[in-house]
């Protein structure tokens, strides 16, 4: 093997910088080698850059270090190749399209009509913030196709509404409203919202045998600090 590949392989650290034209060199060289896995598992890890393509498709055929390209940064032409093979790739390339103004609607309609039975993906996309209403719509549309579409539909309302329990504009009605829920997404926006009127948050105090609970009366008991705090001061 190149005496170069070998260096690579023993080190932890790279004496010369890597450029294309040196990969394509070590490409070329450790093609169909035994080692040649190992070679691109240090080099992914090594290199800040995504790989030349022609180079990643030609590991992705082969299937070479196929989880360590899915779970670096590359060309988005690679992560839908990826995709197709690796939940993570799959997930880092939907919230990208679902969140970036650089994706438009077309690329996340493509994305929706080849994995709305993806119920990972979905999940995880309900809870960040689409670039544009259409996407939110695309999003809502691929849900009703989805085999879970109660679950995720549910999950998407609950999320919606603990969004609109961060409000700064809530009237004490709407304050208590989302109270009632008792769904602990909504809880924990209400412990964190500096409007909660003191007597919630005092009942988010006694959160218990809920998801979040802990993070519900942590939240909770610096809000109310928070304020006595601001009274103090007004007072002084």
């Amino acid at each position: 093997m190149n005496p170069f590949i070998e260096q690579l392989l023993h080190s932890n650290q790279m004496e010369i910088e890597l450029t294309e034209d040196l990969l394509y060199k070590i490409y070329n060289e450790a093609k169909n080698t035994d080692g040649e896995e190992e070679v691109w598992k240090k080099l992914i890890s090594l290199y800040d850059e995504p790989l030349p393509k022609q180079i990643a498709f030609s590991l992705i055929d082969r299937n070479i270090a196929i989880m360590d390209l899915s779970h670096s940064k590359q060309d988005y032409d690679v992560l839908w190749r990826l995709a197709e093979i690796v939940d993570e790739a799959l997930l880092t390339l939907a919230i990208d399209v679902y969140t970036q103004l650089s994706f438009g609607h077309e690329e996340m309609e493509l994305l929706f009509n080849k994995y709305d039975n993806h119920k990972w993906m979905m999940e995880s996309l309900i809870y960040k913030q689409p670039s544009s209403p259409e996407k939110r719509r695309l999003l809502e549309a691929a849900i009703k196709r989805n085999m879970d579409a109660d679950a995720l539909q549910r999950l998407l309302t609950v999320v919606d509404t603990a969004k609109y329990a961060s409000r700064n504009d809530l009237t004490l009605e709407e304050f208590q409203s989302l109270f009632e829920t008792k769904e602990p997404y909504v809880w924990l926006s209400l412990s964190q919202n500096a409007n909660t009127p003191v007597d919630i948050l005092n009942k988010l105090l006694e959160a218990t045998s809920i998801k979040n609970a802990r993070a519900i009366r942590q939240s909770a008991n610096i809000n109310i600090k928070g304020k006595r705090d601001k009274n103090s001061e007004v007072i002084t």
